[in-house]
């Protein structure tokens, strides 16, 4: 039973994570569009002249980390018919279980390493907020999976708020670099989104990765129990650590869709006189 408890709460922790947001993120955009309308996808062809080349190049870095090749990358193509701004082609070796699993974190790159980039945005263009921002996301690190209860729970989402708040300070208003990272990070995050295509070739890679996730579980069982509890423990810091970095980005996507609102009730005001 404690291999099944430790395998489920690694699976949440991580891939269960990563699909919350990447699920937010989505339906954020899909409210965009909507909302907008027709005005909605020339708004993101702007956006993804940033947007988009980080989307890609998340992608074309995870193919390269996990040995496949990279065949033909667009990283930006505004006048595509196909809707598709950007894209990358790659090919690997079919028998080969590391590149099987690296399908999946080539998926799902454009959510990690975008928010990645943001965070190196905002240590670039605006240090002291970054420096704050760890500084309280580094408190989570403090709890223990072998100890954590549902008060700690709240505590953690407490943090996480407490370091969001620190990068939405209105304070740096008067700061241009805040209002550049805030710019680049909404042309960013409104690319983050998983296509189809994305996530079509991730689940054989995801499949594969619970598999040997589950059979790593099984030996560290039978070998030694505590080492067991330390990984999981290692697992859901980890997972905590990126939903606070994941929060930056979905942050980002509702203030996107808060804007696809007002333009649609200014568009409805104006359209009434």
């Amino acid at each position: 039973m404690e291999i099944v408890i430790n395998f489920l709460t690694q699976t949440v922790f991580s891939v269960g994570i990563i699909f919350l947001f990447g699920l937010f993120i989505a339906l954020c955009r899909r409210g965009f569009c909507r909302t907008i309308g027709r005005k909605g996808p020339l708004l993101l062809v702007i956006t993804g002249a940033v947007g988009t080349p980080v989307h890609e190049l998340s992608h074309a870095l995870m193919c390269l980390v996990f040995g496949h090749r990279v065949d033909e990358i667009k990283l930006y193509r505004p006048a595509a018919n196909d809707g598709n701004l950007g894209y990358v082609k790659h090919s690997y070796n079919k028998k080969n279980i590391y590149h099987q699993i690296g399908n999946f974190f080539i998926g799902i790159a454009p959510i990690i390493c975008g928010s990645g980039v943001l965070l190196l945005l905002m240590r670039l263009t605006v240090p002291t907020v970054f420096d704050e921002f760890v500084s309280n996301i580094g408190l989570i690190a403090e709890f223990s999976y072998s100890e954590i209860a549902f008060a700690d729970i709240w505590d953690i989402f407490t943090i996480s708020i407490k370091a969001f708040l620190v990068v939405f300070d209105l304070s740096h208003a008067d700061n241009v670099w805040w209002w550049v990272f805030i710019t680049l990070a909404l042309m960013i995050s409104s690319h983050m989104e998983l296509s189809g295509s994305d996530i079509r070739g991730g689940v054989k890679g995801l499949l594969i990765l619970l598999g040997v996730l589950l059979v790593a579980d099984v030996v560290l069982y039978f070998v030694s129990l505590p080492a067991l509890a330390v990984v999981t423990s290692a697992m859901v810091t980890a997972g905590l650590f990126l939903a606070s970095f994941l929060m930056i980005a979905a942050f980002f996507c509702v203030v996107l869709l808060m804007i696809a609102w007002l333009i649609r009730g200014v568009m409805m005001i104006f359209g009434k006189q």
